[in-house]
């Protein structure tokens, strides 16, 4: 029988209920004496059993698994008499003489904390009665739930089964009650030495970055690090792996466009570490070396899934590990079985997806392949898993608080800014290195930058260069920051992008678009009232996740507070207006901490200035000036002390001009020298 609508279905159960009804009524009075009992019995229902089950309402109960279709439909046989028929799953017909059948009553165990589980049913004398001797139990008047120990579950099951014609309830899975039959009422993180791991490292971990890396080592390095993001899971990671660098090489597969940062990281917090030991794969044509550390992306494992495989890796990290929520793309079914075979893995997600948990399932899997839910098992129980015509739906969520308390146990430690905020700076910068593959090496950038050290350029020329060359950096940048924002996207979090140019502006909001998501955008050409209604969308509406801004258009005068990460496409050689811009997300109202990331591209301007802005802010910070400072960003470019300075250049510049005129003429566009063309 073809799949029915909701509205045919509804009308073939009232006409099959008046047809019967009819049908009953008549058989009455044409038998007479008969007793209506008797009457009943002789009603043809040969009919009732070619109706398909798709013609009926399967049960909505989130408590049952399903499966269990059941087709509840009381007949009144005559207007004066109390007999009714229910018609249940399997066409079969039970009769009630006294009015309807009273129907099973269903429940099931949840856990509610490591020792302790409830359990989630309507009332039942019988049961409660059954309920109170077991020596554990408790009443929660508020939820109206009784809870009892973990060690008693076995017993009370026992104890309800006598009931099962009139209650069912659903024990906890083994999964659960293998784990935590024996576990204490609290989880506790055990100590361990981290003297073996580099001083560097060591002494930049936070408190509660070291309870990561011990937690990490407790769980034998198989981990997931779910902390917001700004809290350091990168630092947390590269601490586990330094612990266990005996079980090396080490694979990182991160998102194409933060490799490079990867690599910084490493040369940053493993100074120990020789540098021509860590090795980032560009593509799939390269070797995969002999070396300790290889750092490689997502989309390479599928082109390099047998080259990765023969290279006997023994320890990974996963960042970003949300891009194997689809256990049907190739990236995921690359990775697992390239994980399959090593014994430490490390990953890493500040959005694990809790709210739509089928996505965690093969991230979880891979961490515990051996021991955790089957798949469908995992969907019906967390995901409010449901049999549809063409498969099973797991795109809802249930037992939440059970999967917390479980991914707690097993393989999670997450903690939320505001858990630390004690430890965290109010506003922390990241300079991220962007992948130099996708910034063409143009030769007019070098012949530029060659331009600026020499010591003839003066005034107005000097100026002149500078301007171009920043544009140009624009342009070959925004390929790299587009493979940025793009990767920003697959997290469902809101976030501020800053830059200058228009052009760099155009091309993250097609990017932006092509993905279908929902943006605002604000620059000169946007009058006031306009800025009032786009700041309010983002602030308001959870689909608007982006807010593409003009640094000097937009840098003062508006409140994002909606997102807690802000991003600079692109640099500005005045301090003053990148902090002012920070701070449309850092200001009051603001309850997280806020994470700002500078994208530096190398062999371009950025080189020049962003050591420049550093300088600057520092100079201001010693004169009291400012309170901020770019100095503790996580990765500095190191610079050629034996180079000109760009701020010689523009000390010299200052004398003879006013730096707010240069300011001033990036935003006129009569003035910007066709920077925008």
């Amino acid at each position: 029988m073809n799949q029915l609508t909701e509205e045919q279905r509804k009308r073939i159960e009232e006409n099959r209920r008046k047809a019967l009804e009819k049908r009953a009524a008549r058989s009455a009075l044409e038998k007479g004496n008969k007793s209506t009992s008797q009457a009943v019995k002789e009603i043809n229902l040969t009919n009732t059993s070619s109706f398909s089950k798709n013609s009926f309402e399967p049960s909505k109960s989130s408590e049952t698994y399903a499966n269990n279709i059941a087709v509840k439909n009381t007949i009144s046989i005559a207007s004066n008499s109390s007999l009714s028929l229910n018609v249940k799953n399997e066409n079969t017909i039970n009769y009630n003489l006294f009015g309807k059948e009273k129907e099973t009553i269903r429940g099931s165990c949840v856990l509610l904390s490591r020792k302790r589980f409830y359990v989630d049913v309507g009332y039942h004398k019988e049961m409660i009665d059954i309920f109170k001797t077991i020596p554990s139990r408790l009443y929660d008047v508020k939820t109206k739930k009784w809870n009892f120990l973990i060690e008693d579950h076995d017993k009370l099951i026992s104890l309800l089964k006598p009931l099962q014609q009139k209650v069912l309830i659903a024990g906890l899975p083994r999964v659960l009650l293998k784990l935590f039959n024996k576990t204490t009422e609290n989880r506790e993180i055990n100590d361990c030495d981290l003297s073996m791991l580099d001083p560097v490292l060591l002494n930049a971990l936070l408190p509660f970055q070291k309870i990561g890396v011990k937690f990490g080592v407790q769980h034998k390095g198989r981990v997931l690090i779910a902390d917001d993001m700004g809290l350091g899971k990168t630092i947390q990671a590269i601490g586990i792996a330094d612990y266990f660098k005996n079980d090396w090489p080490l694979l990182v597969v991160t998102p194409s466009s933060v490799r490079y940062m990867w690599l910084e990281a490493f040369h940053t917090w493993l100074p120990s570490l020789n540098s021509q030991e860590v090795t980032v794969i560009g593509s799939s044509k390269e070797h995969i070396p002999n070396d300790k550390v290889i750092i490689m992306s997502y989309d390479l494992l599928t082109k390099m899934q047998g080259a990765i495989e023969k290279r006997k890796f023994k320890m990974a990290i996963m960042d970003e590990c949300h891009f194997l929520k689809n256990p049907k793309s190739a990236r995921t079914k690359a990775a697992v079985a390239i994980l399959k075979s090593i014994n430490r893995i490390i990953m890493l997600s500040g959005t694990p997806a809790l709210s739509r948990p089928i996505e965690l399932y093969s991230q979880l899997s891979i961490l515990r392949p051996r021991d955790f839910f089957g798949y469908v098992e995992y969907g019906i129980r967390y995901c409010n898993g449901k049999k549809a015509s063409w498969g099973w739906d797991f795109h809802g969520s249930s037992n939440m608080e059970e999967l917390q308390i479980l991914l707690e146990e097993i393989v999670m430690i997450r903690r939320l800014k505001s858990e630390v905020i004690k430890q965290l700076p109010a506003k922390y910068r990241q300079m991220i290195v962007l992948d130099p593959s996708l910034v063409p090496a143009k030769k007019i950038l070098k012949t530029m930058a060659g331009q600026l050290k020499e010591s003839t350029l003066k005034g107005m020329e000097w100026r002149g260069v500078l301007l171009q060359y920043f544009h140009e950096t624009g342009d070959v940048k925004l390929k790299a920051i587009c493979e940025y924002v793009l990767d920003l996207l697959e997290s469902d979090r809101k976030f501020v992008c800053f830059a200058h140019h228009q052009n760099v502006l155009k091309g993250i909001c097609e990017a932006v678009e092509k993905k279908k998501i929902d943006y605002i955008r604000i620059d000169g050409s946007v009058n006031a009232e306009q800025r009032k209604k786009l700041c309010d969308k983002f602030q308001l509406q959870d689909t608007c996740r982006v807010a593409i801004l003009s640094i000097t258009a937009a840098n003062c005068g508006i409140t994002l507070t909606a997102a807690s990460l802000v991003v600079f496409a692109e640099l500005f050689w005045n301090p003053g207006i990148l902090t002012q811009a920070e701070d449309r997300v850092h200001r009051i109202g603001q309850e997280d901490c806020v994470v700002v990331q500078y994208l530096v591209a190398r062999g371009t301007a950025d080189d020049e200035i962003w050591p420049l802005v550093q300088r600057k802010l520092d100079t201001l910070n010693k004169a009291g000036l400012s309170k901020d400072t770019f100095m503790n960003a996580d990765t500095v470019v190191q610079e050629n002390s034996l180079q000109p300075r760009l701020e010689d250049f523009w000390n010299e510049l200052n004398t003879s001009l006013d730096i707010s005129e240069l300011d001033d003429n990036f935003d006129a566009p009569e003035k910007r020298l066709k920077l925008d063309s």
